[in-house]
């Protein structure tokens, strides 16, 4: 058992600009996030083409690959993370994220953000870790986690701090005072955990890298691939266990613990909701061909924990997972090796997931066990397949209070740059399958940073965010890294996207939108004057419509007309709505209109508008009398689903980048309403009466 505090802790607040300046120089001479690879990783990625080769040739895809569902995940709109410029200029980067009830927390290289839950607006951030944990900004931090542990109903942040030159490598670790942080005042639990040591088998000291964290009732837990300093030398993992009883206290109480051998590589500790005290803790590691092995860790406070492993058979991979390109051409992304990226428990389900090598691409791929036995079982297994020449990877799992399992990951091909993906599986589905995933976050461009300017492939990842709502039992926030538009030429393109989604029943989803409201910004007092409202279908299939559908058009119908009246003048103005359906007849010629993926249709509308004392404009000193809404009702149409997108059911509203719906391409959302100062949509849409 060891003991330690941590010393010299500052809380200052810094909060860096967003377009941080940074030094070409600085960048190229280092600022790039370590990874350390098993030995003969990279002669492995040149043999990765026979491997697959082979295994194609001993069997297909195997039968849990991708199935969707009928059903729909619903996504908000999200809101933008850190990009590039707000990190202090690393590449590539370490995306993580963690939800509370109110807010979540981002964390990427070495730098945390903190944002609203409900509306994504910045808190707090982005902080730099070498402020927040008081260590000299000529350390190399590294690594970072965020999670958030609903039993202790705190956050908690690990990094690795290696020192100037690899000279130290210690956890550095700090628990939020509640379940709402709002600034970097609101961790005051801070501590710096020593985890170099003498090699094993390598020879010398070897030093942490990866962290991977979980928790259960008694503990917060932490593991690390050690390596020598030259990175060529892999010596063993080493977990760390946090006595959670002790946080608060000047010295915070923890067992090192080291699982030797080359057998044991990236032991994932899991996320343990509803866990009891004295409950073991659970790994999870990737096992190279066709083997997951599960490892069961009890007496976890001890200082001489006892570990049981158990080498599940699955559907055969290979460590070695095939680089992705990308939209544009030139480099491709290193998405990695198979070591499993996170893993979660709910009652007896423990989830797991990670990227394989398979069919010749990078695939997602997830599994099920049950440790409700003696020993633990296979009960599904899943391998996200979108096509042939698509590639998904670093994948994150969580598991709601409900049942539902939420994935995130990202994706590219030579048609689609780096973007954001989720996906999910509702409790009772199918074994093995999985809700068709939809688009969170588009790529912009074709993703480039210093660190393969000259070569290929490009690095990404190296993991990815997910966390089940604490305070929703269906409901998952997902953090991942996307290519923005392009960058300054010493920098790099990457920005990452945070989205909260649930998974839908079993409906036939709907998204309609308002695209645009064409109307007079001049009516004749008493004169009926018209009005055009454009929809357009991102529904992933046709949508059949009605003129029954279109209600009255006011207080009922699939397109609405609101008005607020203005009148700060002494007008005395009022509106009303009626459908012009001499106009409307032409929609209906056939009986119903068949509107297909992406067209559009235009509601025509008559308004009168009467008041009282109009003005002539001339006359006017404020010349609008009144605002026009319009709005979207999916309730309207058969079946009466939600609205599987409902940030683009009302114009005006301001532009909202690439739509999720339909995907996997998503539509170009333009913003509906009035220009605003340099062009964009989404101003008021307004009218004045006159005589």
């Amino acid at each position: 058992m060891k003991f330690v505090s941590f010393c010299a802790l500052v809380t200052a607040f810094v909060i860096f600009p967003t377009q941080h300046p940074i030094n070409s120089q600085e960048i190229r001479s280092g600022r790039v996030a370590p990874i350390r690879r098993l030995p003969g990783y990279e002669e492995g990625k040149r043999q990765a083409d026979i491997e697959r080769e082979e295994l194609e040739s001993r069997q297909a895809l195997p039968p849990e690959v991708f199935a969707p569902t009928p059903r729909a995940t619903v996504i908000s709109e999200g809101f933008a993370g850190m990009n590039f410029n707000n990190t202090l200029g690393f590449v590539p980067p370490d995306t993580h994220a963690a939800t509370g009830p109110n807010h979540i927390i981002e964390t990427v290289n070495n730098t945390f953000s903190i944002y609203d839950r409900t509306n994504g607006t910045q808190v707090s951030g982005p902080n730099d870790l070498n402020i927040f944990f008081g260590v000299p900004s000529n350390h190399s931090l590294t690594d970072p986690i965020v999670a958030y542990d609903e039993l202790l109903q705190r956050f908690f942040i690990g990094v690795i701090d290696f020192g100037t030159n690899n000279t130290i490598s210690h956890l550095l670790y700090a628990v939020s005072d509640n379940s709402t942080p709002t600034d970097v005042n609101s961790f005051s639990n801070k501590y710096s955990i020593a985890v170099e040591e003498p090699a094993t088998s390598c020879g010398g000291t070897v030093f942490a890298d990866f962290t991977r964290y979980g928790w259960n009732a008694d503990a917060h837990v932490f593991t690390f691939n050690m390596f020598n300093a030259a990175g060529n030398c892999f010596d063993h993992v080493s977990i760390i266990t946090i006595d959670k009883s002790t946080i608060g206290n000047s010295q915070v109480t923890f067992t090192h613990t080291n699982r030797s051998g080359s057998n044991n590589f990236t032991l994932t500790p899991t996320v343990m909701h509803g866990s009891l005290t004295g409950d073991p803790m659970w790994f999870v590691e990737s096992v190279i061909s066709s083997q997951i092995r599960v490892v069961k860790m009890t007496n976890v406070l001890a200082a001489t924990p006892s570990f049981t492993e158990f080498n599940i058979p699955v559907a055969a991979y290979s460590f070695n997972v095939p680089n992705a390109p990308q939209k544009g051409g030139g480099r491709t992304i290193d998405t990695g090796d198979a070591r499993m990226l996170n893993a979660e428990l709910r009652g007896s389900r423990l989830l797991a997931t990670h990227a394989v090598g398979l069919g010749g691409a990078a695939r997602a791929r997830w599994y099920e066990f049950d440790t409700s036995g003696m020993s633990p079982t296979l009960t599904q297994q899943g391998t996200l397949n979108p096509g042939l020449g698509i590639h998904n990877y670093y994948p994150s799992i969580a598991i709601a209070a409900n049942g539902d399992i939420g994935l995130t990951f990202m994706q590219s091909s030579l048609s689609e740059f780096v973007s954001v993906y989720v996906a999910g599986q509702r409790f009772g589905d199918s074994p093995g399958t999985m809700q068709a995933p939809v688009l969170a976050k588009a790529g912009l461009a074709n993703y480039i940073d210093f660190d393969c300017a000259s070569s290929s492939p490009c690095r990404a990842g190296d993991y990815s965010g997910i966390t089940a709502d604490p305070g929703l039992s269906d409901t998952f926030c997902a953090a991942n890294e996307y290519a923005t538009s392009p960058s300054d030429p010493t920098g790099a393109n990457w920005g990452t996207w945070i989205a909260c989604f649930s998974l839908q029943a079993d409906v036939v989803p709907h998204d309609l939108a308002v695209t645009a409201v064409k109307t007079s910004k001049t009516a004749r007092n008493g004169v009926p004057s018209s009005v055009t409202v454009t929809i357009q279908n991102r529904s992933p299939h046709a949508e059949t419509i009605t003129s029954g559908d279109l209600g009255d058009g006011s207080s009922s119908g699939l397109v609405r007309l609101g008005f607020t009246s203005i009148d700060d003048d002494g007008e005395a103005c009022g509106a009303s709505v009626a459908l012009n359906n001499a106009k409307n007849a032409a929609l209906f010629s056939t009986g119903s209109k068949v509107l297909a993926i992406g067209k559009t249709m235009k509601v025509n509308f008559l308004v009168t508008y009467t008041c009282a004392a109009p003005m002539a404009i001339k006359g006017d000193p404020t010349p609008n009398d009144f605002t026009v809404t319009a709005t979207v009702h999916h309730e309207e149409l058969a079946g009466g689903d939600a609205d599987s997108h409902p940030a683009d059911d009302v114009c005006p509203r301001s532009p909202l980048g690439f739509d999720p719906n339909p995907s996997p391409k998503g539509t170009v959302d333009k913003g509906c309403g009035a220009k605003q100062a340099g062009g964009a949509l989404g101003g008021p849409i307004v009218v004045n009466v006159v005589p």
